[in-house]
């Protein structure tokens, strides 16, 4: 099994926004300049020169505020997940050497938004979302509730089941955009620290990362059930 982080595609996205922020700041700076020189020099008339400077003053500052933002999300671009590359390196250890399997880490596509992994075999895509959670957290079906102080339990602020399964929807949307809506999707919650967890009705699979094997036999593992060139298919989409 392989334990792969796309690099290339992300850092090609974070030249992109780097490059959108630059010309957006500056076309912003252009615009800011313009209506100061519009309200000092009259160029449109008395009565139309403050009107105008102001417009393009309030969309400048606006750019400016924008540009800034994309240049930032640029430079902070999320490179890896280590809680996903930790899982990887645990489901290396359970599937062996077995070429079949790949482990995409990091996901930040458009289209398919950013997802922390999926495992691509032969028994279809498997979405990992990866949570250090800590304490004790209940399962519900979709909902979740966690134990706080005075031994109480209250709703979760966080709900990755919910969130496993939005990106599972959007992977199944992915790769029926590349032909491949033959390839089943999966989901799991694996949480990487030691945690009190239980589950009722789990609507997606939830595992601590020690426990993951049995787990998964229980379902994604239980059968294969796409040839190898879907597979091949599958990765190649999700890290072209």
């Amino acid at each position: 099994m392989q334990n792969i982080n796309p690099s290339s595609h992300l850092n090609r996205r974070g030249r992109f926004y780097t490059f959108l922020g630059v010309l957006i700041f500056f076309s912003g700076l252009i615009s800011v300049a313009l209506g100061v020189l519009i309200f000092f020099l009259p160029l449109l008339g008395t009565s139309l020169s403050s009107p105008a400077a102001l417009c393009l003053n309030v969309i400048g500052l606006g750019m400016v505020a924008g540009g800034g933002f994309a240049i930032f999300r640029g430079i902070t671009l999320k490179k890896d997940n280590p809680l996903a590359y930790e899982v990887g390196e645990a489901m290396r250890s359970l599937l062996g050497s077995d070429p079949r399997y790949t482990f995409v880490r990091n996901l930040s596509r458009r289209g398919l938004g950013y997802i922390d992994a999926v495992l691509v075999g032969p028994p279809g895509a498997l979405v990992f979302r990866t949570v250090d959670y800590g304490g004790e957290w209940i399962n519900e079906r979709v909902d979740w509730r966690n134990r706080v102080k005075g031994n109480r339990l209250r709703p979760a602020s966080t709900n990755p089941t919910r969130e496993c399964a939005r990106d599972v929807y959007a992977l199944r949307k992915f790769l029926a955009s590349h032909r491949l809506e033959k390839v089943p999707v999966y989901g799991v919650v694996v949480f990487t620290k030691p945690v009190k967890l239980s589950g009722q009705g789990s609507v997606i699979p939830i595992a601590e990362k020690h426990l993951l094997y049995p787990v998964l036999s229980q379902n994604y593992l239980s059968d294969e059930r796409i040839s190898n060139p879907q597979i091949r298919a599958a990765v190649d989409a999700l890290i072209e």
